[in-house]
């Protein structure tokens, strides 16, 4: 075996044990998430107090690249901010099941079909999806700002069920958009920053899912 056949044999295991690393940390982000779902449930505070928990979670997305080349701390880092998520979104969780518990495991399902099956899409396939950039972008911002004119002023049930729905088709597509450039741009060392922006889309098209479910239901 010549030195460039090594070179490129050792590229392509640092390249898979980068991907082995991101897809583990989000495994272990999205089940500490769980955990501080279940514990959160029925607490007060997050159903009292959603936009400190959502200036908490910003935060703890800014922590969490702040160490995320820190040994050891990033890892617990990520942890825990997979716990404020999960502690975050419990209030909607708890509406939902107390609403129709299936409806939770059926949100969790679709979530999980969705990103097994889009991830699948881009590594099989290979595409760039760079092109999407300018359209989630504009779609995230859209979406804050019709939620919270919603939230305040117009409280609209049938908008509030087209955000959702809005909702489900963009983070499916920032799926598509942040694998490809995990994928193709991200260097082997930035694994803690590739779990996280992947648990951002998987956390976020959940929340969707889960309202959209919820409102069709009650429809």
């Amino acid at each position: 075996m010549n030195s460039a056949t090594m070179t490129s044999t050792q590229l392509a295991d640092d390249r898979i044990g980068f991907l082995g690393k991101t897809y583990g940390m989000l495994a272990l982000c999205i089940g500490a998430g769980s955990i501080g779902a279940f514990m959160s449930m029925g607490m007060a505070f997050p159903f009292e107090h959603p936009f400190i928990m959502l200036f908490i979670m910003i935060g703890g997305i800014f922590g969490v690249q702040a160490v995320r080349h820190v040994k050891g701390l990033n890892f617990a880092a990520l942890l825990a901010f997979g716990g404020i998520t999960g502690m975050a979104i419990s209030p909607l969780i708890y509406m939902v099941s107390a609403q129709s518990p299936a409806l939770v495991g059926q949100a969790f399902l679709t979530t999980a079909v969705a990103f097994v099956s889009l991830t699948a899409y881009t590594f099989i396939s290979r595409r760039d999806f760079s092109f999407l950039k300018g359209f989630v972008w504009v779609g995230l911002i859209s979406i804050i700002v019709l939620g919270l004119s919603n939230y305040f002023f117009f409280e609209s049930p049938l908008l509030a069920l087209g955000i959702s729905g809005m909702g489900v088709l963009l983070f499916s597509a920032f799926i598509l958009y942040d694998t490809s450039n995990i994928l193709r741009d991200y260097p082997n060392s930035e694994y803690i920053a590739a779990a996280l922006t992947l648990y951002l889309d998987v956390f976020l098209l959940f929340q969707h899912v889960l309202s959209l479910f919820s409102m069709l239901a009650d429809d």
